[in-house]
């Protein structure tokens, strides 16, 4: 079976997502102890950065599974499913992210030392944004088979 060029580009745009989502893992978990934060804020970064790895690992093994399904059947409706679980998974994700990004936005309005920590958290979740749209077009695109 020929392998689906919008398929290829939704599983290289999640991949990426999902490497972004490792790669600005690691650099924040690096800068971090160098951080001065709000009471707690290390720790729920530190769990941020956790998820964000798990993600990217649950992320990598769906893509690879979706590869088999759809090079071993023609069931649009797997296909469709597995798609939109790796959406979901990278979203809830990000929500995460968004939760971290507004407490610390929250806290560096109220004190500036906070903010070098916001600057952090807040480019990791535009780069992992800007991929997720990537990877969120191109699961749109798939939808729109002719």
């Amino acid at each position: 079976m020929q392998t689906n060029p919008k398929l290829q580009i939704f599983v290289s745009a999640a991949q990426n997502c999902a490497m972004q989502m490792m790669s600005n893992a690691v650099y924040i978990q690096t800068e971090l102890p160098s951080l001065t934060l709000p009471e707690g804020m290390s720790e729920q970064i530190a769990k941020l950065c956790d998820s964000l790895i798990a993600t990217k690992h649950d992320v990598v093994s769906e893509l690879f599974e979706l590869s088999e399904v759809s090079e071993s059947s023609n069931s649009p409706g797997e296909i469709k499913k597995r798609v939109e679980r790796i959406i979901r998974w990278l979203w809830e994700t990000i929500q995460e992210i968004n939760e971290v990004v507004q407490s610390l936005q929250t806290a560096s309005e109220t004190d500036e030392q906070f903010s070098i920590g916001w600057l952090l958290v807040v480019e990791s979740a535009t780069n992992i944004l800007n991929s997720f749209n990537h990877a969120a077009e191109a699961a749109d695109g798939l939808q729109q088979e002719p």
